[in-house]
């Protein structure tokens, strides 16, 4: 393996910066935290040992050190938490670096084959390969196996099939080779959009997480596609135009473009596949959105389900507590999950994984939901379900959420929508159940409207009705060992979403 002695070193630099940071504070801030997941995330990605084990090292010393501090308990157990997750990330990080074997494969032969196939479409089945490189299923399985001790491809599992990816040595090794061109040799920006039908919203950060920039537009898109992509495209470009310097890399391909949307998207190929919550504005089922915005910005792009790139956000900055086995919902308009498992998000077959909005858990005469169902979770505990409901019940007009929340304080009206709350929050916790059943995961990370998530009931009335049905019924109805999961709860907003779509860039984009 070659060495790449420069980025290696600015960012030992900047590991090293931060820990002694850390280090000073008696109470480490949140941001710190934050800024080292995204250092590890990024020191993973490219196999930088010397990195990752610098980081393992300083954070075990101030562990050491907290464990042994005094003050506060809650305060200390908090940050031994946050620690601890770092650790996680860290350890898990040096067990993935690529072997030190040497690598002597004949370049017409069936192992070079496999690489070069992987390296045309990630993701690919034992069954696909097989058939492309017209050999048996256990021919690739042997293949995998050697290449796996090699350190050159991983494997996860998609549904019942092995799904094959490259690992950056894997990518290094073709291109060492000849057998492949050089890859761009990584970003300095990327620019994260969140698109909703009526909104987009925006930010430009660099590979700490540090946000440089942030915009939002409140626009519906008109019915055209191809004003869609200019519209995007233009977005775009407003954010570049205000961070010179993530404009000026953008010349020479070192700035990204991820791209969350609410809907089932096949990531490999940024193709939407269905988006029933944003059809009526524009044609987006069948939109190549990835490959069209990527033509029209001139940016490497990645497009993701919004639960998805929430889910690699909260392993990214430490939602999850330092779990590798999670799932993050998104409660908003429509209801989603991303799903962390081995610390690997699973997309599922062809990307649908986690679309626990449509479980159906009215019956099904139940309220229509976007997708043509009937009874749908989102159609009963979306936040626009809620405020449906509330208007059903008062007979009042309830635009939105905001509104039915106003309506809580009323005495008139405060119990109807104290039903209203308790009733939606009771179908979140039976869909929460089947997901915990299903999945198994050891804890959810409920991202959601701060006015129904928030642990502060005193000053967010509406979030003790709706959390503590939420709590109880997912904890009623779920099965076994289940019932030990742990819900934490996360504000949501839009411009989380972007930072989220961010994240996603720089883990698939970044080879630097």
């Amino acid at each position: 393996m070659s060495e790449t002695p420069g980025p290696t070193c600015d960012r030992l630099s900047e590991v090293q910066a931060a820990l002694e940071e850390m280090k000073a504070e008696r109470i480490i801030p949140p941001q710190h935290f934050s800024s080292m997941a995204m250092l590890v995330t990024d020191a993973s990605l490219t196999a930088d040992e010397p990195v990752i084990q610098a980081a393992h090292d300083g954070l075990r010393r101030l562990y050491g050190h907290h464990v042994r501090a005094d003050g506060d308990q809650a305060e200390r157990a908090e940050q031994r938490g946050h620690l601890l997750g770092l650790l996680d990330m860290t350890t898990w990080a040096l067990r993935r670096l690529p072997s030190g074997l040497q690598l002597n494969f004949a370049p017409q032969g069936h192992t070079v084959s496999f690489l070069l196939e992987v390296a045309k479409e990630q993701g690919l089945s034992n069954e696909q390969l097989a058939g492309r490189l017209k050999v048996d299923a256990t021919e690739i399985s042997r293949i995998g196996r050697r290449l796996t001790a090699a350190g050159l491809v991983w494997k996860s599992r998609q549904w019942r099939h092995n799904a094959w990816s490259l690992t950056p040595r894997g990518t290094q090794y073709l291109e060492s080779a000849a057998l492949i061109p050089p890859a761009p040799s990584g970003i300095d920006y990327c620019v994260g959009v969140k698109v909703r039908p009526e909104s987009r919203t925006g930010v430009v950060t660099d590979a700490s997480g540090e946000v440089y920039t942030s915009l939002h537009i409140q626009a519906r898109f008109d019915g055209s596609q191809e004003k869609l992509i200019q519209e995007l495209a233009l977005f775009v470009r407003g954010l570049l135009d205000k961070v010179p310097a993530a404009a000026e890399a953008a010349k020479s391909g070192r700035t990204g473009l991820g791209v969350e949307i609410g809907g089932h998207v096949a990531t490999a190929s940024g193709y939407v596949v269905n988006a029933p919550n944003y059809a009526d504005d524009a044609p987006w089922p069948g939109l190549s959105l990835g490959e069209l915005l990527q033509k029209a910005t001139g940016l490497p792009t990645v497009v993701e389900n919004d639960a998805n790139a929430m889910a690699q956000l909260a392993l990214a900055v430490g939602d999850a507590d330092g779990s590798s086995d999670f799932a993050a919902v998104v409660l908003d308009k429509g209801i989603g999950a991303g799903l962390m498992v081995d610390g690997e998000l699973l997309h599922g077959a062809s990307g649908a994984a986690g679309e626990i909005g449509h479980v159906v858990v009215e019956n099904y005469q139940g309220h229509e939901c976007s997708c043509g169902n009937r009874g749908c979770l989102e159609s009963v505990a979306g936040s626009d379900a809620i405020a449906r409901r509330v208007q059903e019940m008062s007979g009042d007009p309830v635009p939105d959420l905001a509104r039915a929340l106003v309506l809580l304080k009323s005495e008139d009206r405060g119990k109807l929508v104290e039903e209203a709350l308790t009733e939606a929050g009771r179908a979140l916790g039976r869909g929460l159940a089947d997901l915990l059943n299903l999945a198994n995961p050891d804890r959810v990370v409920l991202y959601g409207p701060e006015p129904l998530v928030s642990e502060d009931h005193e000053r967010f009335p509406a979030a003790k009705f709706f959390m503590t049905a939420v709590r109880r019924t997912s904890m009623d109805h779920a099965f076994s060992t289940a019932r030990d999961v742990v819900i934490v709860t996360r504000p949501y907003e839009d411009e989380l979403g972007a930072r989220a779509a961010a994240a996603v860039a720089w883990n698939r984009l970044d080879q630097d």
